[in-house]
């Protein structure tokens, strides 16, 4: 078959984040190793609109297209969707990423053009689908039931098929890097800084262990972590560097620092092989998984900077975070990446549900105090997939959750513990207080190497001091709680 994969961009939005789609990069490589002919449509590095798109999938005639959903992309991708089964009626259209993971029955009932979802990683179930499709347009149920970490329509409703992992990642091979053309990306980091011109994303394993409420990370790719083969990372460090002019990895792991033995061998393998090439990991690290021998082997391999998941600075709010680690642990763990000259970005949210003002402002005193480069005080925002997300939902709060602004720099939710008002005012100063310190503008002027860098510390500064909209849900209920706290209803 002809299958064009599609990254699409956010339509009249700001899209966050331009970087190469690991995703649909190894699905393209299970997809060719299947005998299928692949095409990546990176519609978000190149501006196309759905229009575009879909005369392009018309004009080709491509059999197979499948589209990733991220949750803040919902909207925009209802129009690639749409305008693809417009244009061209008879082609599959299969919904892929953690929106069509965590919610296909939503995919559906919002996106009715789309035949399949895939509700897992999709290395294995895609080509499994294409092979069926292939002998027949449409297979029976009993066929389609026995492909895993699928959803498709049974009547007037839907079927999933039992949820897989890849027991083992290592055969996966490298995302087909020749298709998603690295080099051709503008530099538009996750996270601000970097050192290079050209940078892009790895990932050298998948799965978290841990039970954040906020996060979806487990459920999504499994709390066993599966790692890749250490040397199959230096191979595509390699082909970054020689074919592509890459001098800058990021790390995207949930959790790189995970397994110790393992980074001590990559790093090893990266000190050995002399391979001139800087990098980060800026989801994080976390720090109960750090030591000095550790990080001073991440700092020889060229590990320069990092965020790191702090989350609160109140225990209370971290343990109902089910964040798993202690407040007398963070300034000593920050000490030793800081021993090693790594640049260190704090991450911390604000509103969690539960949470008070008092403890958000607790939460901006440690941030304050700590010997960190960065810090982003970013708003709660509840992501598909998180235990937090699925208890609101089943709480009847996330009525007026608008996905356009489920980004974790926009104010998407307000829990009913604190205001919206509090809220914002508190992220703010504590933006205006961290950044306004003479120590820390010298370390991000001395960061800035570019005009497009600077271009990006300032677009990035603009979106925290005057961050997104409110659903009008949560504008009405802002309203409802002032009203009802008046001095007539004491």
């Amino acid at each position: 078959m002809k299958v064009l994969l599609i990254d699409p961009m956010r339509i009249n939005l700001e899209t966050y984040l331009i970087i190469p789609n690991l995703g649909v990069g190894y699905l393209a490589t299970a997809l060719r190793r299947a005998g299928h002919e692949v095409t990546i449509c990176n519609a978000a590095r190149d501006s196309l609109t759905p229009e575009q798109v879909a005369q392009d999938v018309a004009v080709n005639r491509y059999h197979a297209v499948g589209i990733t959903i991220f949750t803040p992309y919902f909207t925009s991708t209802e129009k690639y969707a749409g305008a693809i089964r417009k244009r061209f009626p008879e082609v599959l259209l299969l919904a892929g990423g953690p929106h069509a993971i965590f919610e296909p029955e939503e995919v559906f009932d919002f996106i009715p053009e789309f035949d399949y979802a895939c509700t897992g990683e999709g290395e294995e179930t895609v080509p499994m689908l294409l092979a069926e499709l292939e002998k027949n347009d449409n297979p029976p149920v009993e066929t389609l039931e026995k492909i895993p970490n699928l959803c498709f329509r049974e009547g007037d409703g839907y079927r999933r098929t039992e949820r897989k992992l890849i027991k083992d990642i290592r055969p996966l091979d490298l995302p087909a890097w020749d298709l998603i053309e690295p080099h051709k990306f503008a530099l538009y980091p996750n996270g601000i800084f970097t050192k290079r011109k050209h940078v892009a994303p790895m990932v050298t394993s998948r799965g978290c262990p841990f039970p954040c409420r906020f996060c979806g990370a487990g459920r999504a790719m499994g709390k066993k972590v599966r790692h890749r083969e250490p040397e199959s990372l230096i191979e595509e460090i390699e082909l970054l560097r020689d074919k592509y002019n890459i001098h800058e990895i990021q790390f995207m792991d949930d959790n790189f620092s995970v397994d110790r033995n393992f980074v001590l061998r990559v790093c090893e393998l990266m000190i050995e092989k002399n391979l001139g090439v800087d990098w980060g990991c800026p989801p994080g690290v976390r720090l109960d998984c750090i030591d000095d021998e550790t990080v001073g082997m991440m700092r020889r391999a060229g590990c320069y900077s990092t965020s790191v998941g702090i989350e609160s600075g109140w225990q209370r709010v971290l343990d109902l975070m089910k964040k798993k680690i202690k407040l007398e642990n963070v300034e000593p763990n920050i000490a030793i990446l800081r021993k090693h000259g790594i640049r260190i970005t704090g991450l911390f949210i604000l509103g969690f549900p539960g949470e008070t003002v008092e403890e958000m402002r607790e939460t901006v005193k440690l941030a304050l105090k700590l010997d960190i480069n960065r810090v982003n005080l970013f708003p709660f925002t509840p992501f598909p997939g998180s235990e937090m997300y699925d208890k609101l939902k089943s709480e009847g709060k996330l009525q007026g959750l608008s996905y356009d602004e489920t980004y974790i720099h926009n104010l998407s939710y307000c829990d009913e513990s604190i205001s919206i008002k509090d809220l914002i005012k508190v992220q703010r100063m504590a933006h205006f207080r961290f950044y306004l310190r003479p120590r820390i503008i010298w370390g991000i002027l001395k960061e800035i190497h570019s005009v497009t860098q600077l271009k990006i510390v300032l677009q990035r500064a603009m979106k925290i001091i005057f961050p997104g909209r409110v659903g009008q849900h949560y504008r009405d209920n802002e309203i409802s709680r002032a009203a009802n706290s008046g001095p007539n209803n004491h």
